[in-house]
């Protein structure tokens, strides 16, 4: 396989991981429709909203490390502060109402896959992130809009 191919293949370890972190959000969005052992709606809730928090500023974590290690001068700066954001939002989140939180949720997810997509597309990033992040992304702002719904509706 030549390295174009290889950039474009999401790596198997990262596409499997990269899934597995979708079941969290998953279990939470499904427990606020229907019965899920262990997990009442109130707690899926709050599960969701802290697991996302803790996945946007993992997020952060990722573009703090690549603004190490392939940019300098002012860029990285202004890389490093974006970065951080990430965080500073899934935490804010935290501190409001449930669906102003969970929106706030679902707009950082979104804005850092464009991030992440828009770096992609300048070669910053490999290819197969770009791929990956939209992925994941969906699948996690699915489940959050899903609990946004069911929190609208009653």
């Amino acid at each position: 396989m030549n390295n174009a191919a290889e950039s474009r293949s999401i790596p198997f370890a990262a596409l499997v991981l990269g899934l597995a972190g979708l079941v969290p959000f998953g279990v939470a969005a499904v427990s606020q429709w229907i019965e899920v052992p262990h997990v009442s709606p109130a707690f899926g809730i709050v599960a969701a909203a802290t697991y996302g928090a803790v996945i946007l500023s993992f997020l952060g974590g990722i573009r703090w490390g690549t603004a190490l290690k392939t940019i300098a001068g002012p860029r990285q700066s202004r890389e490093l502060l974006a970065s951080v954001l990430s965080s500073l939002v899934g935490w804010l989140a935290l501190l409001l109402s449930p669906i102003v939180g969970l929106s706030l949720l679902i707009a950082g997810f979104l804005l850092q896959a464009l991030w992440d997509v828009l770096s992609v597309e300048k070669g910053y990033l490999p290819l197969w992130f770009g791929k990956l992040r939209m992925l994941l992304t969906a699948g996690a702002v699915i489940a959050l809009f899903s609990i946004l719904a069911r929190l609208t509706v009653n």
